[in-house]
């Protein structure tokens, strides 16, 4: 009966997404109303606050009704250290430290928990078994990527040592190949490479955050690492039209490729990478429902999933700043403005859930499938990261328009 139902809303969906009336992609920006998310981040923040238990571990699901209950036993060491690095954007942007002890004992849980040595100076996260019904331990590439992005910011005050930050950095050059793809996995009981497993996210994941650790010791092998990462995802999907999938942690990595001094990228690879991004935009932004009388103004036809959905403004936002083409830029800002209201609507707003960010827009419904109704803490932290990028580039705008007066 449940899936009946839910299959049932998927199909009166995916009707209404295809034969609405769409708005020229290519409309000004500016005819949409500006969106300024600061209450969103606030209620979002005090979810992630009253979420942080005292150990530091998170409350990994919870639900919209409050009769619904979780034994969160089930956890994931990788949206554990994602968590870690949107509480960090609120400081780093927004200027915002209402959530810093919180993450710092979060960053502390994560670090004796998760981070463990394997020989030759090398430490890697390690997610558990009776977590992640895994067979055995397993160091997951993208965990450990998402730890030096999460954690590196804590160096400088002494809450991390140097030399497990390096000591993360070599894993992922000891899981990268020649040619700038990786292994995914590394079995610690076999002591080998996963040569099977492929992830989409785990590569951008590796490259950001080596540009993190980057900036806390700088040194070329981080960076020259990342860039034959990104070089290497773009190549691999340069004329492809179909099938392409929307990589948002590459676009994050190219984004801050670009701002890191020194970078070494030739023009050449410049303008490769800014094909790349554009490739992404145009992925997404021509499945976005722009229709003003359609309910559902903002997401994307078939996909009313609200993580997903944040991690496209995420990416979005990095287009953005990626993109010399001023005709993209302009269809990326219509795109964010629309996506990130979309996503205010289906904000927990009241009761004890209250900031929480459910698993897609069905919740609202009278009849709506429990799964829909679920909020897991990277629910929270895509949005949450996409609220607050999206409300730098607005400072950002702000900037420049008091400087050019």
């Amino acid at each position: 009966m449940k899936s009946s139902v839910y299959v049932f809303l998927s199909i009166i969906m995916l009707f209404v997404s295809y034969y609405i009336i769409k708005k020229p992609l290519a409309a000004s920006a500016a005819a949409i109303p500006d969106f300024v998310p600061d209450k969103e981040i606030q209620l979002a923040m005090e979810y992630l606050n009253k979420n942080t238990l005292e150990s530091g571990r998170f409350v990994y699901n919870s639900n919209v009704d409050p009769k619904i209950k979780y034994d969160n036993i089930q956890y994931n060491a990788l949206r554990h250290a994602g968590t870690l690095y949107s509480m960090y954007l609120a400081e780093r942007y927004l200027k915002n430290y209402s959530l810093q002890e919180k993450r710092y004992l979060a960053s502390k849980y994560f670090i004796e928990n998760y981070i463990k040595p394997l020989g030759s100076g090398m430490y890697a996260v390690v997610s558990k078994p009776e977590e992640e019904k895994l067979s055995a331990p397993v160091a997951k590439l993208g965990g450990t990527g998402l730890a030096l992005i999460g954690l590196s910011n804590l160096y400088p005050e002494g809450r991390i040592s140097l030399d497990m930050l390096r000591g993360m950095g070599e894993f992922v050059l000891f899981m990268q190949k020649t040619d700038g793809s990786f292994y995914s996995k590394y079995n610690l009981e076999e002591k080998d490479k996963d040569k099977e497993f492929v992830s989409l996210y785990y590569p951008g994941e590796a490259a950001l955050g080596l540009l993190y650790l980057n900036e806390v010791d700088p040194q070329k092998k981080w960076v020259e690492a990342a860039k034959k990462t990104l070089i290497y995802l773009a190549n691999s999907r340069k004329g492809k039209t179909k099938g392409v999938p929307f990589d948002h942690w590459a676009m994050l990595a190219t984004k801050k490729l670009f701002e890191t001094p020194d970078n070494g990228l030739l023009e050449e690879e410049k303008l490769l990478l800014q094909a790349h991004a554009a490739q992404m935009a145009n992925v997404i932004i021509y499945n976005q429902i722009v229709d003003e009388g359609n309910t559902y103004r903002g997401g994307f036809v078939e996909n009313f999933r609200l993580c997903s959905i944040g991690t496209m403004m995420e990416g979005l936002v990095a287009i953005y700043y990626v993109a010399d083409d001023e005709m993209l830029k302009q269809q990326v800002l219509f795109a964010l403005k629309l996506g990130t209201e979309f996503l205010s609507r289906y904000q927990v707003k009241g009761g004890e859930s209250k900031g929480g960010i459910p698993a897609d827009a069905y919740w609202t419904l009278i009849y709506a499938p429990k799964a829909s109704q679920v909020i897991r803490i990277d629910n929270v932290q895509h949005v949450l990261s996409a609220w607050i990028t999206f409300r730098q580039l607005e400072i950002d705008f702000a900037e420049k328009s008091d400087k050019a007066l």
